[in-house]
């Protein structure tokens, strides 16, 4: 949003979106953005997702705050990978994020 930094919206977005502390998500670190285009028909949309990876303790249970998301699964890495491969589970602009993620960590 207009006005904010990026890393001030990372933390909003933590706590509405994940019901992450503001004392956990400060730890979020800017690991760079992916761009991508849309094309639906004549509509060509270009956005930037800035990318930011946040460990977590293993016991943390996030817990959606704002009704936005349905639901959160802990996944193993590879797992991920596969679906992102084998369906469209996942939003497309949501994959470019979680292969940003894999590139980045192996």
């Amino acid at each position: 949003p207009y006005g904010i930094s990026c890393k001030e919206n990372v933390i909003k977005e933590c706590e509405e979106e994940a019901g992450i502390p503001r004392s956990m998500s400060t730890n979020a670190t800017s690991v760079g953005a992916v761009s991508y285009m849309d094309i639906n028909g004549f509509r060509y949309k270009r956005d930037v997702l800035f990318c930011y990876d946040l460990r977590l303790p293993l016991d943390f249970v996030p817990n959606n705050e704002d009704g936005e998301v349905d639901s959160f699964r802990l996944i193993p890495v590879p797992h991920a990978a596969n679906i992102i491969r084998r369906t469209d589970f996942f939003k497309s602009n949501c994959n470019l994020v979680i292969i940003d993620f894999l590139f980045r960590h192996g």
